[in-house]
């Protein structure tokens, strides 16, 4: 509870008390004034007068629910999601995706583009602007409605946006990412290494969805790894916390060839169709394609071991594309697991599939609207027509 006896400044009881409300609205349903003051501490007075002024600047919509039998109909209020746009993109290698959602998360539109890994910056970059575009046809929303973009991209991402390195694409290092997309408009941008991204979206929306302590292992056509701890993403000085690849000891980059190798599968299979028939020959009972994915775990499992060993998790989640085939890597890599770790937390495979790093992007474009939205920021401003920002927001 926020009241001005205590000789704080009043515009400044004004923000926090703004904040407040809009906290106990939720970023959906519909919310009567006396649950936000139970919520708040704040008196009825007080919590009316916040809501007509958030009203009057659209960030709340009043409306009313159909009555009963008897009385008058409730009046509720709630925050207007649609009042603007987050962005989510995932620039991999082999593909670029993006998602559209809304101020509360709500995916609204997912787009998806092919690109190789031999594909240019240029092209690649317009690839990416491809799909956020189709996004947006889709959603029927202007591109100066996305209020904050967050990026995820394979390589090691500093905290300004740069990719200092990448292996998995030739001309992608020294990319300033941040630069990039707010160049193009975009209010607010924030970059992140994609294992990373899809850590935080299984920790908020998937199979870790509010376990404190997580590693994900992204299994795919490049594996990667990444650590949430006491709830919070790990990424390192240098944006590089779980980057194993470098190490010697770790072979993930290359057990995949023994998928690719397999017996098992048809001479003349493209390459990008070999692990999955692999796996599909395994769920048949194959000896060879149960033995390549049995070799192909083992290594993952070195990875990690080590880092179960320094987290110590809860919970262990497989994401990445070869996560749709949980069914016959679980039990192997936890065989493998219990040769090389001491202690072999719980398995789970991903549950957002093939949008998982995009969601990331959407969540930490979120906390850094969050931030920019802050009280520390000023009063909320006005909202137009357009549910755009009368003065946008800027890192």
């Amino acid at each position: 509870m926020h009241t001005s006896s205590d000789g704080a400044d009043p515009s400044r009881l004004r923000q926090l008390n703004e904040r407040a409300v809009l906290a106990a609205l939720g970023k959906s349903g519909h919310t009567k004034v006396a649950e936000i003051v139970e919520r708040t501490g704040l008196g009825r007075t007080a919590v009316e007068k916040v809501l007509q002024s958030l009203i009057e600047r659209r960030w709340v919509v009043e409306e009313q629910l159909s009555a009963g039998a008897r009385g008058r109909p409730a009046r509720t209020y709630r925050f207007r999601a649609e009042a603007g746009y987050i962005g989510g993109i995932d620039i991999g290698a082999h593909s670029v995706r993006a998602v559209l959602a809304d101020l509360s998360g709500q995916v609204i539109a997912t787009s998806r583009a092919t690109v190789t890994p031999a594909t240019r910056r240029r092209g690649r970059l317009q690839a990416t602007e491809s799909a956020l575009s189709s996004c947006l046809a889709d959603a029927e929303v202007d591109r100066s409605a996305i209020w904050a973009l967050g990026v995820g991209t394979t390589g090691v991402v500093d905290r300004d946006g740069h990719v200092r390195s990448s292996r998995a694409i030739a001309d992608w290092q020294g990319i300033d990412l941040a630069a990039h997309f707010r160049g193009t408009g975009t209010a607010s941008v924030i970059v992140e290494n994609d294992t990373h991204l899809a850590a935080v979206a299984e920790h908020r929306r998937g199979a870790a969805r509010d376990v404190p302590d997580v590693v994900l292992l992204q299994a795919g056509r490049r594996t990667g790894l990444s650590t949430i701890i006491d709830g919070t993403l790990r990424r390192g000085f240098n944006g590089a916390a779980g980057n194993l690849s470098t190490l010697p000891m770790v072979r993930w980059e290359a057990a995949i060839e023994y998928l690719h190798e397999c017996s098992a599968v048809p001479d003349g299979t493209p390459i990008r169709d070999r692990a999955e028939q692999v796996f599909a020959a395994a769920r048949a009972g194959s000896r060879p394609a149960r033995a390549a994915v049995r070799r192909y775990v083992a290594e993952l499992a070195l990875a990690a071991a080590i880092a179960i060993a320094v987290v110590d998790p809860q919970l262990l989640v497989i994401g990445g594309a070869f996560s749709q085939s949980a069914d016959v890597i679980l039990e192997p890599l936890v065989e493998a697991l219990e040769q090389v770790a001491g202690n072999v937390p719980e398995l789970r495979a991903s549950t957002l599939g093939s949008d998982c790093v995009a969601l990331g992007a959407v969540c930490l474009a979120l906390d850094e609207l969050d931030q920019l939205l802050a009280p520390t920021r000023g009063p909320l401003p006005e909202l137009n027509a357009q549910s755009t920002l009368t003065k946008s927001p800027r890192r």
